[in-house]
């Protein structure tokens, strides 16, 4: 019995350390990029020597396919699973999102999960750089960005021919535009030396979508009843930025007509 205890208590301590390694990498990932961090600089983030990093992280892309995997387990928007023989390095299950409902509320649960804040800055960071071919995470953003867009515009047309609305340029087109407002939205962060806090930028990214798509007060209600109690926050930071844009909107509005109503 004291053997057994023993081991599983060896084992705990290793699971715990591995976690450690991996949640300094992600942060050390979003702040410096794939290419600007050594697995000595973790070490030395985490307290640990190069060697105790590599017994559990052989080399940097194992911790990079490990960090993308647990930032796709906290966003649940996409089905990954790492597959050292797959192009990539992952087996890619796709969107699991089916609705614009889905999809908001997947994001405001991501945005309530500790560490939510470091997982966003980081699959930014990795959305900008992979963009090179030479990436180890090219293959896998290449995929997600077209997943995405290709759901997006789906959803996006599902919903002007249900509702007959005008959103004033084709479905494809905003999908790519709400794909550029989220990542960058993180970098313009970064650029003003702004902390990413998850609930705030989820909560706008939602208030802008309603927005651009003229969602109308059915939809936003339909998602009210379909928030779960532990997300009921950021729904509510929503609805503030709805207002909050909304009455922009129509100050904006009103200003510019008001030169017009002045030379009448």
């Amino acid at each position: 019995m004291t053997t057994q205890r023993k081991a599983r208590g060896a084992y705990s301590v290793g699971q715990a350390t591995r976690e450690s390694i991996l949640s300094a990498a992600m942060v050390l990932i979003a702040e410096r990029g794939y290419n600007g961090f050594s697995l000595r600089d973790l070490g030395r983030r985490v307290g640990i020597s190069h060697p105790a990093v590599v017994y559990h992280f052989p080399s940097k892309e194992a911790i990079l396919r490990s960090a993308i995997q647990r930032h796709e387990e906290m966003n649940a928007l996409f089905d990954v699973s790492i597959n050292e023989e797959a192009e990539g390095g992952f087996d890619e299950g796709g969107i699991t999102a089916g609705s614009f409902v889905d999809w908001a509320v997947g994001e405001m649960r991501f945005a309530m999960k500790p560490g939510a804040d470091a997982a966003i800055a980081l699959d930014c960071v990795l959305w900008a750089e992979s963009s090179s071919e030479t990436h180890p995470a090219h293959a896998h953003y290449k995929y997600r960005t077209q997943q995405m867009e290709e759901a997006l515009t789906s959803m996006i047309t599902a919903f002007v021919e249900d509702e007959g609305a005008d959103i004033g340029t084709t479905p494809r087109t905003l999908a790519k535009i709400l794909i550029r407002y989220w990542y960058g939205s993180v970098v313009s962060a970064r650029y003003n030396d702004e902390p990413i806090d998850a609930r705030e930028f989820v909560a706008d990214f939602l208030a802008v979508c309603v927005q651009l798509l003229h969602l109308p007060a059915h939809y936003v209600l339909q998602l009210g009843a379909s928030v779960p109690e532990e997300v009921a926050e950021v729904y509510a930071r929503t609805l503030r930025k709805i207002s909050e844009k909304t009455t922009a909107a129509a100050e904006a509005a009103a200003v510019a007509a008001a030169p017009e109503a002045t030379t009448a």
